[in-house]
């Protein structure tokens, strides 16, 4: 089910307790009142097709997108780590068995996605006397090995996700389709009640209205790196402005924000004994923005906060003067459009 879609349902929702607590108004309307039957009818059963639809699809999921992100993410770092080493003591042939690119792994299939991770897990697990420690742990491959694990054991395919179109799933866009016809068939016997009964037609043409779609589980990883040493940060404080969430990166360096706006975004990174970084991003809508941070190991004067508070505070004022010219230009759209019907 895609956003615009669970926006469907929300309006359809709205639309159905507007028709139940407004029924006395038009009892006697014989034709308005079989389709307000008809729409809360079709209604529960949209809402019956989406439930079974999602139960069919389990594994189609935000969560299965997010394992297979975050199997990707530790394995490119890991496979990157390991062919320092490997490049170092002159051993090609381990080395090219290995590939510290993302998109090598999430860029195809489950399957094909799940057999390279493992590929290289069975790599570095086997050569890891040769790899050391120093580069990859023995914790680091554990905790690997767990997120393959983890990834390849929920059910679906994530490549499927939005094209795929199982019964259940033919089913329910049936059902919402059959529904939304309803909906402009309200809208026309509504008609008459702008004059009749205002209040009534204003609530229901309000109801009918398909809310603003925003876009869940568009995510934000950022892996933070010492420049010196390359070694990974846990304990990083962040901040993005396009989110309300606090980052802090975890034991692998990855601070991974859930739920943010597209668009363009400032983000900040502080850690004791570094530099804290700022960074502008740009947030691709549903997808999974990965990036690399690298701090410099230093000391944060009084001077350096006050640059980057104020750098931040004008990003920030910038986006809020857009948004209110954007605001102001929509408001106008409305009203004009308002006084041509008028007219």
């Amino acid at each position: 089910m895609n956003n615009r879609e669970q926006a469907q349902i929300k309006m359809l929702g709205g639309v159905c307790v507007c028709l139940s607590d407004n029924a006395a108004v038009y009892a006697d309307d014989a034709p308005f009142q079989t389709i307000a039957t008809k729409t809360i009818a079709d209604t529960n059963a949209v809402v019956l097709a989406s439930t079974a639809a999602e139960a069919n699809n389990k594994g189609f999921s935000a969560d299965k997108l997010i394992a297979k992100n975050e199997a990707c993410t530790l394995g490119e770092q890991l496979c990157a780590r390991a062919q320092v080493k490997l490049n170092i003591i002159g051993n090609q042939t381990l080395s090219q068995a290995l590939n510290g690119t993302f998109s090598f792994y999430y860029g195809v299939s489950d399957a094909v996605c799940a057999s390279r991770l493992m590929s290289v897990y069975n790599v570095m697990n086997t050569n890891q006397l040769i790899i050391t420690t120093e580069y990859v742990t023995t914790a680091q491959l554990a905790t690997f090995l767990g997120k393959i694990n983890n990834y390849t054991s929920l059910t679906g395919t994530t490549t499927n996700a939005h094209t795929g179109s199982p019964a259940l799933t033919t089913e329910f866009k049936n059902e919402l389709k059959e529904a939304s016809a309803d909906i402009e068939v309200i809208k026309q016997l509504a008609k008459p009640y702008e004059e009749t009964n205002t209040l009534f037609f204003n609530a229901l043409m309000g109801a009918c209205k398909i809310p603003p779609i925003t876009v869940r589980h568009t995510f934000a990883n950022f892996t933070l790196t010492n420049s010196i040493t390359l070694a990974l940060l846990p304990d990083v404080k962040g901040t993005l402005s396009k989110t309300k969430e606090l980052g802090l990166s975890n034991s692998l360096g990855i601070m991974p924000y859930t739920d943010v706006s597209a668009g363009l975004a400032m983000a900040t990174f502080a850690l004791p004994g570094f530099i804290t970084g700022i960074k502008s991003v740009r947030i691709i809508r549903g997808a999974t923005n990965t990036f690399a941070i690298a701090l410099v190991p230093g000391t944060m004067t009084a001077e350096m906060e006050a640059a980057i508070i104020a750098k931040v505070d004008a990003f920030i004022v910038a986006e809020n003067v857009k948004k209110a010219a954007k605001a102001a230009k929509a408001k106008a759209r409305k009203e004009a459009k308002a006084a041509k019907k008028k007219l």
